[in-house]
């Protein structure tokens, strides 16, 4: 089995200000010599168009204009073009289809790119032309709700790029300080080793859509309800009581006009009738007033109660803290004077002399008064609750009062200012009171269906949330499932061993043991007699020599695995500097076995996979190998050697 991303990196065209450097690429990419001569800038600039940041060298901040990387995925040409200083680059490639040009965001999304597709950056761009769309994990390893992340293509160059400046500083961001990167690390390391199954991905994104769904409907039931309270709507039911008052208010009305047109006796003027109205609002607006302040000062001490019981529960576990701590304590003289005490029976109190209380008879138990303060502060909270509705219901009555009293003020002045006959101001006042009934009947029955459209909501969401819950069964059973099978994780252990002996890693033989814990990947060695009481990891490697020897031959081994069980990574590895803080004198050993062992897995279990090694030495294959072979000696001010900008000569 092959890699599924098989990426191949053909050449990288540089443009400097004065000249243009077009390197190309084989097998192997050997790039050595002397330091300052660029070699370590080739692999921060192929980073650099995959999407990455780069910080420019005094030559590259003078000379810099812009770097092309051209390769293939999957056989799909595709050129990566990238200006100095820009977060843009412009993507070419051609497929079945024909071929196409965009200008993609090198890393921060800004809504998809190419239409029908996902692809919003160029590591998007990558895993779609490989025909697959960007892995999604949680966001969150905490929460079951967190929001789905992707794994990006940078995320997976940190197996595939061994930089210089981290090479023995870290171990794939598995040990850093940076939280958010080990994660992401690690769910590589898992979607790799298929604890992240097709499976598990698509349960995931399911989970996440219908947890989406289901706050929406929430949301919306919940606003329209807030709304709907608001105006002074509680339930259905309320609504239809209230068209019942206004409908049998509206009849006495109408038999109140009939009556008044079928008779001649005299009747009160209808300003008489006005003011009536108006006292009876201002009495109640005036108890409202009154009440309003009542309500407050009982939340108020409500509140305070609250926090008395809180800080009286914290009172009583100091008590019984310090309790237990002097409970054992042996006193000989009075802690307050410092006195002898005097000679106590065995069941006293040797302070105070009293009777030591017996196994229950405690008025302090903390588990009782926590309970009793919980009860008391739910009750509490419970009654805060009803009255601050009762204090929304009493505003919203106010206003409405606030707002009939000044109609009734204005129609009373507007009446006073005309001063019909008794008869006609009685009938003026009737009529227009039978307008606004039926105008409020008709707003109410316009607002009958709106509560049962926030029980529908609600409805809905629960049905959601019951799917939600199977959809979190299948999913943890999915996840446990992925997890039980080690059977990756036992060849990477395996892999990783190999590479270590062959690489000849000082202290390392085929007799040790690789260990590689499950949760954080960290891999260990250790002897097969004593177990972990003595182990070799990547923390506590002394040697920078050797922890970048170790490093090297894990992301050897991960690629081993990748091509092995087909998992999604890049067929390519750049390695800075392998034999960094190594002498290939002293260490020949380690020298020549390290590329002796990336060239036979070149050649064998990793046929397609391309390698570009950058140090200070080159050592060839040996004369009869199939690979292709790339070299580039590098000096800084040579011109048999040029350095990467050639005419440079600056810092």
């Amino acid at each position: 089995m092959s890699y599924p991303m098989q990426i191949r990196l053909r050449h990288l065209k540089l443009v400097f200000a004065a000249s243009s450097e077009n390197l190309i690429f084989e097998d192997v990419t050997y790039f050595y010599g002397q330091m300052g001569a660029g070699k370590s800038s080739i692999a921060r600039l192929i980073d650099y168009c995959f999407g990455g940041r780069m910080d420019l060298s005094p030559a590259l901040q003078s000379e810099f204009v812009s770097a092309t990387l051209s390769l293939t995925v999957n056989d799909k040409p595709l050129s990566l073009e990238r200006q100095r200083d820009n977060d843009y680059i412009l993507s070419s490639w051609s497929d079945e289809q024909g071929s196409y040009d965009r200008i993609l965001p090198a890393r921060n999304a800004n809504g998809v790119v190419i239409p029908d597709t996902e692809v919003e950056v160029v590591s998007d761009l990558i895993f779609y032309l490989v025909g697959t769309r960007p892995p999604r994990v949680r966001r969150s390893k905490l929460r079951e709700n967190s929001e789905l992340s992707r794994l990006s293509m940078r995320d997976l160059l940190w197996f595939c790029y061994l930089d210089q400046d981290s090479f023995d500083s870290n171990f794939f961001q598995l040990d850093g300080g940076d939280t958010f990167k080990r994660l992401k690390s690690l769910d590589v390391l898992r979607f790799i080793l298929g604890f992240h199954q097709e499976q598990v991905a698509e349960l995931e994104s399911e989970l996440q859509e219908l947890y989406s769904r289901r706050q929406q409907l929430q949301g919306a039931a919940k606003s329209l309800k807030e709304s709907l309270l608001e105006a002074g709507v509680e339930s259905e039911e309320q609504l239809v009581a209230s068209i019942a008052l206004f409908e049998t208010e509206a009849g006495d009305v109408a038999r109140k006009l009939a009556a008044l047109r079928n008779q001649h006796l005299q009747i009160p003027h209808g300003a008489d009738v006005l003011r009536q109205q108006a006292r009876t609002l201002t009495e109640e607006l005036v108890a409202l007033e009154e009440a309003e302040p009542q309500i407050t000062r009982t939340i108020d001490q409500d509140k305070r109660h609250i926090n008395e019981i809180i800080t009286l529960g914290l009172k009583v576990q100091r008590v019984a803290a310090a309790r237990a701590v002097l409970g054992g304590v042996a006193f000989e003289a009075c802690p307050r004077c410092a006195q002898k005490l005097p000679e106590r029976e065995a069941h006293d109190c040797p302070v105070c002399g009293q009777n030591d209380p017996k196994e229950g008879e405690s008025n302090l138990d903390p588990e009782v008064l926590a309970a009793d303060s919980k009860a008391r502060v739910s009750e509490l909270e419970e009654s805060i609750k009803r009255h601050e509705e009762q204090l929304i219901r009493l505003r919203r009555r106010d206003r409405e009062i606030q707002r009939n009293k000044e109609a009734l003020d204005n129609a009373l002045t507007q009446l006073m200012r005309d001063y019909d006959s008794a008869y006609l101001s009685t009938a003026l006042v009737l009529e227009r009171r039978g307008a606004e009934i039926g105008q409020q009947i008709n707003d109410l029955r316009r607002l009958v269906q709106l509560p049962r459209k926030v029980q529908e909501l609600f409805r809905q969401a629960d049905e959601l949330q019951g799917q939600e819950t199977t959809l979190r069964r299948q999913l943890e059973a999915a996840r446990l499932g992925a997890e039980s099978d080690m059977s990756n994780l036992r060849k990477l252990e395996a892999y990783f061993l190999d590479c270590l002996v062959r690489a000849q890693m000082p202290s390392v033989s085929a007799e040790n043991v690789v260990k590689i814990n499950s949760k954080t990947f960290l891999p260990i060695v250790m002897e097969p007699d004593t177990g972990e009481i003595t182990v070799m990891s990547f923390a506590n490697l002394g040697s920078g020599g050797k922890k970048t020897l170790f490093k090297a031959c894990f992301a050897l081994a991960m690629h081993r695995l990748a091509a092995e069980v087909g998992a999604m990574l890049p067929s390519f590895l750049i390695i800075d500097s392998p034999m960094k803080n190594i002498s290939e004198r002293e260490n020949r050993a380690q020298f020549e076995g390290f590329h002796t062992l990336v060239y036979e897995l070149l050649e064998s279990e990793l046929i397609g996979t391309q390698v570009i090694l950058i140090d200070k030495e080159f050592i060839p294959s040996r004369a009869d190998s199939s690979l292709s072979f790339a070299e580039r000696h590098m000096m800084p001010n040579s011109e048999e050697n040029p350095p990467l900008i050639p005419y440079y000569r600056g810092l």
